[in-house]
C-alpha cells in the first residue's frame, strides 16, 4: 500500500496539489479526475520522484523519497502523458522497462525477454515489435509506451491519461486489461477526464478541484454525486440502462 498524509507538491515554490490523506491499494484502481490545470499530472509526477514533494509518501513502510530511483523504479512504473517518438523499434523501446531488474551490463536474460514478449502481447504489439517508434499512429505508440512500462513489473502503476490517444476499440482493451491487472494484485491509478469510463473501470475515484483533493469514494457512488460533480467538473451522471459503460454524461 501507498499512503499519502499531507502531500503537497508543486513548481517553482508555488503549491499545485495537497492531498490531505490518500491509500493507494493492491488489488484496486483508483481514478483520479479534475479540470485541465488541477493538479493530476503533478500528482502522478511527485510521486514518482520526478518533481520534488513535501509530506509523506509512504510504500508499504518506506519512505518513497528515501528511495533511489533504482529501487522506485521497482516498486513503481510511470506512463506519462506525453510521449516522446523516440529512434528504436518497439521491442527496445518495451525492453527498457527492464532497466531497473537488470545488472549494470544491461544485458537481457530469458526472464527480461518473456517479460517484454508478454508486454508486447499483452498491448497487441508482438507482431510489430520490430518496426521504429517513429512509423507508429499516436494510439500505437500509446500501446508501445504502455508495453514498457508492463515489461517493468512493478507492483504499482502511475498512469497519465492511458487510453487518451486511442480509439474506442483499443480504450476497451487496455481498459479490460488494467482491470485484469488489478485483479490480479496490482495498485494502479489513472488520470482522465473520462467520467462515464472512469465509472465503469475504477474502483474508486478521486476528484482534484483546484489543487486540493476529495476523499476517494467508491466508483459506484459517483454517480449519486449531481451536484458535486456539476461544480468540480461542470458535468454529471445519469444511468445509460443496457451497454459497456453504466453511465453517460449529462448538465
Amino acid at each position: 500500500m501507498i499512503e499519502l498524509k499531507d502531500f503537497r507538491a508543486g513548481y517553482m515554490g508555488a503549491e499545485k496539489i495537497r492531498i490531505d490523506d490518500l491509500k493507494i491499494e493492491h488489488g484496486h484502481i483508483l481514478g483520479l479526475l479534475g479540470r485541465n490545470g488541477s493538479g493530476k499530472s503533478t500528482f502522478l509526477k511527485a510521486l514518482v520522484g520526478i518533481i520534488p514533494h513535501e509530506g509523506r509518501a509512504i510504500l508499504d513502510g518506506i519512505e518513497i523519497s528515501a528511495m533511489t530511483h533504482r529501487e522506485r523504479a521497482r516498486q513503481i512504473a510511470y506512463l506519462p502523458q506525453q510521449l516522446s517518438t523516440v529512434s528504436m523499434s518497439v521491442g527496445t523501446l518495451a525492453a527498457h522497462g527492464r532497466f531497473a531488474r537488470m545488472s549494470f551490463s544491461k544485458v537481457m536474460g530469458e526472464k527480461d525477454r518473456e517479460a517484454v514478449r508478454h508486454a508486447l502481447e499483452l498491448t497487441d504489439l508482438w507482431a510489430e515489435r520490430h518496426r521504429s517508434v517513429a512509423e507508429l499512429s499516436g494510439g500505437e505508440r500509446q500501446r508501445a509506451y504502455l508495453a514498457m512500462v508492463l515489461a517493468q513489473e512493478t507492483e504499482y502503476l502511475l498512469l497519465d491519461e492511458p487510453a487518451a490517444s486511442l480509439d474506442i476499440s483499443h480504450q476497451i482493451e487496455i481498459m479490460e486489461l488494467l482491470k485484469q491487472l488489478s485483479s490480479d494484485g496490482r495498485g494502479i491509478v489513472i488520470t482522465s477526464h473520462d467520467l462515464p469510463q472512469s465509472a465503469a473501470y475504477c474502483d474508486r475515484i478521486c476528484v482534484i478541484d483546484r489543487g486540493r483533493t476529495t476523499a476517494a469514494i467508491p466508483a459506484a457512488e459517483l454517480a449519486g454525486k449531481t451536484n458535486f460533480l456539476r461544480e468540480t467538473l461542470g458535468v454529471t451522471l445519469t444511468p445509460a440502462g443496457k451497454g459497456l459503460y453504466p453511465y453517460v454524461l449529462d448538465r
